[in-house]
């Protein structure tokens, strides 16, 4: 007679299952957590907090450098800390001077400066107020320039010695922005969101000898490195990954991609965690069927 085992022969499928239908499961968790506005309660750490404190603390009418050095590789978790950090600065009167070390950065940058204004003065006009972010008053694009730690050097000495344009080909004493901007003495900081280590080289070239607070953005494992520079206080602010972005989101009540982004990655992280506690358990099962027909 021949013997009938039902679990073993589901147990032998389950370990022999094709892959793709695991992509498969994993792409659609995905899709479900993005598509759904779930949210995920994310505790606020100190680097993050340390990062806002420092844009809110700059009084209106202030202005600061945007440094924004990224790619399509790093696009997914810098461009929200970006997005967060242009709103952030527009909504507290801050004035905003971007540029691009990156080339890859370039028309990233201008396209984040333009959506974050265009979109805050869809609200404003909605809410029936008269102020309107305008390019010149309260946002400038330098653009890229090449030449590394001397780019950095010379915008400590005069800002039109390095970019006598704008990414428009506009004289920057056009700009009423820029008449009292010459250097970084007359900035309240800089940022610089990066997914390369041009932040060690914004803190060696500017933040030291011109005495200016330096807050960065970076991806997540790029960000364990930088923890040393916020012990000594060379860095003023660290925004880790899709983490700091999402908690940085939250201290500014504007909830994001970074935010929904988490709540995938929550969802794809628990699905692993049970496909392996599933697949340890058919193997332990299927090893002890073996020994019993043995």
């Amino acid at each position: 007679m021949k013997n009938h085992d039902p679990l073993g022969g589901l147990s032998s499928r389950l370990l022999s299952i094709d892959r793709r239908w695991l992509y498969l499961l994993i792409f659609v968790v995905v899709i479900i957590a993005l598509a759904g506005g779930f949210e995920v309660d994310i505790g606020v750490t100190p680097p993050t907090m340390s990062y806002y404190r420092a844009i809110d603390a700059l009084p209106a009418g202030a202005a600061m450098l945007l440094s924004m050095d990224i790619d399509g590789s790093t696009l997914p978790e810098l461009e929200p800390m970006l997005r967060a950090t242009i709103r952030h600065a527009f909504e507290r009167g801050v004035r905003v001077i971007g540029l691009a070390l990156l080339m890859e950065g370039v028309s990233i940058g201008e396209r984040l400066l333009i959506e974050a204004a265009a979109e805050l003065n869809d609200e404003y006009a909605e809410e029936g107020g008269e102020r309107r972010i305008t390019m010149g008053e309260d946002w400038v694009y330098l653009g890229y320039r090449a030449g590394n730690e001397a780019v950095l050097l010379g915008l400590g000495t005069e800002i039109r010695h390095v970019f006598c344009r704008d990414f428009y080909g506009f004289d920057l004493d056009s700009y009423p922005l820029m008449l009292d901007i010459h250097n970084y003495d007359d900035l309240g900081l800089i940022s610089t969101v990066s997914g390369t280590n041009w932040p060690e080289y914004w803190v060696a070239f500017a933040g030291t000898p011109f005495n200016i607070p330096i807050l960065v953005g970076c991806t997540a494992v790029s960000a364990p490195q930088y923890y040393a520079f916020l012990q000594t206080g060379q860095m003023a602010g660290l925004l880790g990954g899709l983490k700091g972005a999402a908690e940085y989101e939250r201290l500014i009540n504007r909830p994001g991609l970074a935010g929904r982004a988490m709540a995938a990655q929550l969802a794809v992280h628990v699905l692993i965690v049970m496909l392996i506690m599933l697949g340890n358990v058919v193997f332990i099962c299927e090893r002890l069927r073996r020994r019993r027909l043995l």
